[in-house]
This record gives structure tokens, C-alpha cells and sequence, in this order.
């Protein structure tokens, strides 16, 4: 779910108003865990990826965002800490708009505070789903199941399939996976000898994306 889709134009527009547009360089670290969440962000192009350290000091990414998802809205709503760092994958750009102005829409607007509630529970949802699966599969099957994730929401047409238009590494993949970097590079392999991926740097294509979930 995405926020700039579930609002209206005119909502879209009082955000708009409301805020300024800036850019932030791949690599970027657009926010930071732990730091007051005085402002959010709505992405309007690029990607992020969603980051958070574990007990034992290892970066696990949560998530992938990308235009018309809004950031730091849980810290802006609620007054609390960043709870995950956000990095740009590629140039980003987003609206960003301060606390009181995020605020000031959502609580003149009640369908876009509905949006609001409905985007979080659903990431939740998904959060805990992710968890459940993730508890009865091997990291092969977890890798696999991702990167059809992957090319079903990201994927463009390409010519020996489906291209996931992301630039992110083996250890972004770990991360989104719950495994190690080790493992995706085994799962990666067998799925290239079984015909079903091509890889490059930062790159994969899915050759059969329906082979690829059959699989």
C-alpha cells in the first residue's frame, strides 16, 4: 500500500503545500535509527531499503520502499525514535515535510489518516507473515520466494524475462532473506544452473517468473 495512491489529488496537493522536495545521492542515509523523528518523507522516485541492526551488531534489511511510500511517519505520529535506518539505493527524491506540517494533513483529513492506519497495519501484517514463513522454510527456499517477491513488485519487461529493477547487493538479499550471504550465493548458483535466474552485478533477471514460484 502506498499513500500517494490511496489519497486524493487535492490531498496530494495540501502535502504538496505543505512541504519541500529534496534529493538524497545512492548510499544516502536518509534517516537514521535512533534519531528523533521530527519529519517525514513521501518518495516521489528512487528506492530505499529498510535497515535495522540486530542484538549481535548485523544490519538486517527489513524492507524496500520506492515512490509513493511515506517514511518516518510511525516517529512523526507517535513522538518516538527512529525505529530503523533508511538508505538510498539509487538518487532519490521525496517530499519532505516537518512534523507539524505532516501532522497538521493528517488531522484535517480523516481519510488520509485511514490510509495512514491502513499502510501501517498492513506492513505489520506482513512483518509478522514474513516472520511465520520464514520460521518453516530453508534459506534456499526463502531466497527463492524473495526473488520472485522481487521481480513481481520491481520487475520490468526484459528480453530474456523480467528484470528487477533494483540495484541491490548479495548482502541486501541476505538481509531481506534472514540468511546469510553465503547462502544466497549457493541459492543464486543453483537457481542459475536450473535455468531459472541470469545475474550480473546487482542484477538479476527472472527467466520464468511462474517456474520460479513453482520452484
Amino acid at each position: 500500500m502506498k499513500l500517494w495512491e490511496m489519497v486524493t489529488a487535492a490531498q496530494r496537493s495540501r502535502f504538496e503545500a505543505a512541504g519541500r522536495v529534496t534529493h538524497y545521492p545512492a548510499g544516502a542515509v536518509v534517516m537514521r535509527e535512533g534519531d528523533p523523528g521530527g519529519w517525514a518523507l513521501v518518495l516521489t522516485s528512487g528506492h530505499v531499503k529498510i535497515v535495522a541492526v540486530t542484538p549481535n551488531g548485523y544490519d538486517a534489511v527489513l524492507a524496500v520502499r520506492g515512490p509513493g511510500d511515506v517514511l518516518g511517519e510511525m516517529a512523526v505520529m507517535d513522538g518516538s525514535r527512529r525505529s530503523a535506518t533508511v538508505i538510498a539505493i539509487e538518487r532519490v527524491t521525496a517530499l519532505w515535510l516537518s512534523a507539524e506540517a505532516f501532522l497538521a494533513v493528517v488531522n484535517t483529513e480523516p481519510a488520509v489518516s485511514s490510509a495512514l492506519v491502513r499502510i501501517i497495519t498492513a506492513r505489520l501484517r506482513y512483518a509478522n507473515s514474513r516472520r511465520s514463513e520464514f520460521g518453516d522454510s530453508t534459506s534456499a527456499q526463502r531466497v527463492t520466494m524473495l526473488i520472485a517477491e522481487l521481480a513481481a513488485s520491481y520487475g520490468i519487461p526484459h528480453s530474456d524475462g523480467t528484470l528487477i529493477a533494483l540495484r541491490i547487493s548479495q548482502q541486501d538479499l541476505a538481509g531481506l532473506a534472514a540468511t546469510s550471504r553465503e547462502a544466497v550465493a549457493r541459492a543464486l548458483r543453483s537457481l542459475r544452473d536450473n535455468g531459472l535466474i541470469t545475474t550480473g552485478r546487482r542484477r538479476i533477471v527472472v527467466r520464468d517468473l511462474a517456474a520460479l514460484r513453482a520452484s
